[in-house]
């Protein structure tokens, strides 16, 4: 497997909690809490995944939709916009908060190693 980075954008408390969740399992990680934080062009070459929430990340979801990078994308409501976003996705996931930490270390591993096909669509952890 060609290592890759994972990518949190969202807001500075728990982009730092989850940086370091994900780097004591291995993973490197890379934040940015605002736009003008971000890595050039998303770094797309080396993230396999992004993690963001909404709506915290809906200004970067039409370039990841694009680019077609796995996404985690946590939210603390469940409401018809949410779901009318998602549908636009091609290779994501959604979990709730507040998070089950095992099943979302869970989740990256699997999406990381590939044990996953995300394609088709956006789906819901729970």
């Amino acid at each position: 497997m060609q290592h890759k980075r994972i990518l949190i954008f969202d807001e500075y408390g728990f982009a730092r909690v989850c940086s370091a969740f994900l780097e004591s399992a291995g993973y490197e990680a890379e934040i940015a809490t605002t736009l003008d934080g971000l890595p050039p062009a998303l770094n797309y070459q080396k993230s396999g995944l992004i993690i963001t929430s909404y709506p915290f990340g809906a200004p970067l979801f039409e370039e990841i939709k694009k680019r077609g990078i796995s996404t985690i994308i946590l939210s603390d409501d469940f409401d018809e916009n949410l779901v009318t976003t998602l549908k636009e996705f091609n290779n994501s996931y959604c979990m709730m908060k507040p998070l089950d930490y095992e099943k979302f270390r869970s989740l990256v591993r699997q999406v990381m190693s590939g044990e996953l096909n995300t394609q088709g669509g956006c789906h819901f952890v729970v």
